[in-house]
């Protein structure tokens, strides 16, 4: 009864006061929220300009206020701006909670205020939070925003949190072009793509995607944020130069150095076998061979010049002069991410310049120093190397072991009687994959150089010796205190095992290895879930439904195809959460059965083969084995014919084995049988032809199983056959 007497209350306020007006706006839990609170209608002066604020429930404990116009102002989530020009203020509240759910004041200090009521839902598909990377000079980056269906009609909007904390800058109302800057397009249905082009470093930031909601009052159309983006531009991955002078025999221990554009002051390289680095000019003086070895990196506009790499002698300089040429090559990818299943193989992608007649391929590592080298000769053998007229070639790398986790980098490579250069274009950083199952056991190998025998190795989940790093164990610790681990240091073979027993879902992720500062090297561990394969068959043309139970929260969902689930994250995406449709393939989130669903359409017999449902949180993988088949249909074939002096009867039939077919063990049909099917097709006279002979034609009858049958019924017909080089003629005379 007291709880009926307060709303009474509070809806009489409402209605018969003229300086009171309640409003309802909605909110989500992660999510966002704008509305604006309307002046009252009466004029107000300049003092009552003043003096404008938000708080919680009547009496104000908790809120924010602002007596300065034209200028937003804060208080932790919330955020408050007076528009000197408009009759409202604004309230932006971020990262909404259950706990904000209630009563709110807005209003002047001096004569009028509303009445707010903040409803807080939880919905499957508003308050999430993705990070994206972009990428200096990048065409264009799309951003996916889902939306419940209720919100299908519902005008969209994509906002920016800058210096102020929203502003607009797509609507679905707005007119929508394709060479504009943001670009909005609605699917009515479950989502719309926000894409943004030529990308810069001024388009870094935080982005909101959000519906316009209609509250209880006209006035009070306020806008629920669904989705938060945080987008990081980077520089694109820095194309290097690498370049080689050979000096003769004689000058092997004098001074090199490196000049740009003489008469320019020469930069002299120190110390020999050794790399030094002036700026970005990396350089090792190789006094066994005398070359000197110069390694450019991140290069741009202003490093191209003349250049001089030269050796200094008594009276004068030994040098080659280079002309580096610096182009913006845009179909260039970024920096390219791989993995490889240990003691298989990985190929890597390379660019190569179009006019290639006098350069070779070229793929080197990158060492602690960033300063990438060429793979040494008794490595080189794993390396295979194949080209492509248009432009591309690949690099195979066998037998991948945990050594060869890294950054490589690869390009095309000019020789000259005293120079080498390398334009490296691609990188790419290989992450060696462990494939377990749930419950079963998992080696991870760690080796290391031999002068690190002594010291204590260390395996960490995430980059060793940063601060987000989760210590696995050391060699120097007992597997005591986790009785799931457990080490082996093997000074002889350099090699630091650490065994997981009884793996789960949450010991997916990657995994380094490393020894102080001297290594790191990652290795990535994806978990199979034991007890969960799962076989459906269909039939061609018809669709499939595929559950794959969440096992995870806050995860991206994703559904591929793949012998190996790492090729299959890499190769075999065929839909995700992030492109929910995919030509066939289509994926739908059930949170609360906790599954999410991949349907496939007008199926044929090539989608039959190995699938797999994948679940990834920061790099960590989860893998359901899904095995589809959709069987080739059933045919078979008879040949009936009758000779008639210069006429043929021919008999032509089709029966389709449907599910309900009820057969029996022995399905040859004898020379009854066959004239029953004869019988039920009828005949057509055809008119035997004299040339090129009077030899018998023949026609087909085929038996195909049908589609929708679910047995495994089969049809044979025994009788006399004729066999000829193409066919097989199974026939039956029929008397005159």
């Amino acid at each position: 009864m007291k709880a009926a007497i307060i709303i009474f209350i509070f809806i009489t306020l409402c209605l018969i006061s003229g300086q009171v007006l309640c409003v309802r706006v909605f909110g989500c839990t992660g999510g966002s929220l704008m509305f604006k609170c309307m002046i009252s209608n009466q004029r107000e002066t300049d003092d009552q300009h003043k003096g404008k604020y938000f708080c919680r429930n009547r009496r104000c404990k908790m809120g924010i206020s602002t007596d300065v116009q034209s200028q937003w102002v804060y208080n932790g989530r919330f955020a408050l701006y007076d528009d000197e020009n408009s009759r409202f203020f604004t309230v932006f509240i971020r990262n909404i909670n259950r706990e904000d759910y209630g009563e709110y004041t807005c209003g002047n200090n001096q004569t009028w205020n509303h009445y707010v009521t903040l409803v807080v839902s939880k919905e499957s598909r508003c308050g999430t939070s993705v990070i994206r990377d972009g990428y200096l000079g990048q065409k264009t980056i799309t951003f996916r925003c889902e939306y419940d269906e209720k919100f299908k009609t519902h005008t969209k909007v994509f906002y920016r949190l800058n210096e102020d904390p929203v502003h607009v800058l797509k609507s679905s109302r707005s007119s929508q072009s394709s060479e504009e800057k943001f670009s909005l397009s609605d699917s009515h249905n479950d989502h719309f793509n926000v894409t943004i082009r030529d990308i810069s470093a001024a388009d870094g930031g935080v982005y909101l995607c959000g519906v316009e909601r209609d509250g209880s009052h006209q006035s009070s159309t306020h806008i629920t944020f669904i989705k938060e983006i945080q987008l990081n531009v980077q520089a694109y991955s820095s194309k290097s130069v690498f370049i080689t002078c050979k000096f003769p025999q004689e000058f092997k221990g004098n001074k090199k150095f490196i000049q740009k554009d003489p008469p320019q002051k020469k930069i002299f390289v120190e110390e020999q076998n050794q790399w030094v680095h002036h700026d970005k000019v990396h350089m090792y003086d190789d006094s066994s061979e005398g070359r000197l070895k110069v390694f450019i990196s991140d290069l741009t506009a202003a490093d191209e010049a003349t250049y001089r790499c030269g050796v200094n002698i008594t009276d004068h300089d030994l040098f080659t002069e280079i002309k580096l040429t610096v182009n913006q090559v845009d179909h260039f990818p970024a920096l390219s991410k791989s993995s490889a299943i240990i003691g298989e193989s990985v190929k890597l992608t390379c660019n190569f310049p179009e006019k290639h007649d006098e350069t070779f391929t070229h793929i080197c590592k990158e060492n602690k120093e960033k300063i990438c080298e060429s793979i040494s000769s008794s490595e080189k053998k794993r390396f295979e190397f194949s080209a492509s007229p248009a432009g591309v070639f690949t690099v195979s790398i066998s037998n991948v072991s945990v050594r060869d986790a890294g950054v490589y980098w690869c390009g095309a490579e000019t020789r000259d009687t005293h120079l080498t250069s390398v334009s490296l274009t691609n990188q790419h950083q290989l992450t060696p994959t462990m494939v377990g199952r749930e419950g079963d056991s998992s080696e991870i190998k760690c080796p290391y150089d031999e002068n690190h025998s002594t010291e204590v190795k260390h395996l960490c989940k995430g980059k060793c010796f940063t601060k987000d790093a989760q210590n696995i164990i050391r060699s120097d610790e007992a597997h005591v205190n986790n009785p799931k681990i457990s080490v082996k240091d093997d000074t002889e073979l350099n090699l630091f095992t650490v065994t997981l027993s009884d793996l789960r879902a949450e010991d997916a992720g990657i995994y380094w290895c490393a020894v102080k500062e001297a290594f790191n090297l990652p290795i990535e561990l994806m978990i199979v879930l034991k007890d969960a394969l799962f076989t459906h068959e269909a039939s061609v043309g018809g669709s499939v439904s595929i559950s794959c139970k969440n096992i995870r929260t806050q995860t991206q969902r994703l559904f591929c195809r793949g012998d190996q689930p790492n090729i299959c994250v890499r190769d075999g995406v065929r839909v995700s959460s992030d492109t929910r449709t995919s030509g066939r393939f289509s994926l739908t989130d059930e949170t609360s059965a906790g599954v999410f669903t991949v349907n496939i359409s007008n199926l044929t017999e090539e989608d039959s083969g190995k699938y797999w449902c994948a679940e990834e949180t920061s790099g960590s993988f989860v893998f359901t084995e899904v095995h589809l088949h959709v069987p080739q249909a059933l045919l078979y074939t008879a040949l009936f014919l009758k000779k008639k002096k210069k006429t043929v009867i021919l008999f032509v039939c089709t029966v389709s084995l449907k599910h309900h077919l009820k057969t029996t063990d022995n399905m040859t049909h004898q020379k009854p049988a066959c004239l029953r099917i004869v019988s039920s097709c009828g005949s057509t006279p055809v008119q035997l032809p004299t040339i090129p002979s009077d030899e018998l034609l023949y026609t087909s009858v085929s038996f195909q199983k049908h589609e929708e049958s679910l047995s495994e019924a089969s049809v044979s017909v025994s009788n006399e056959e004729i066999h000829s080089d193409y066919t097989t003629v199974i026939y039956h005379i029929m008397p005159d």
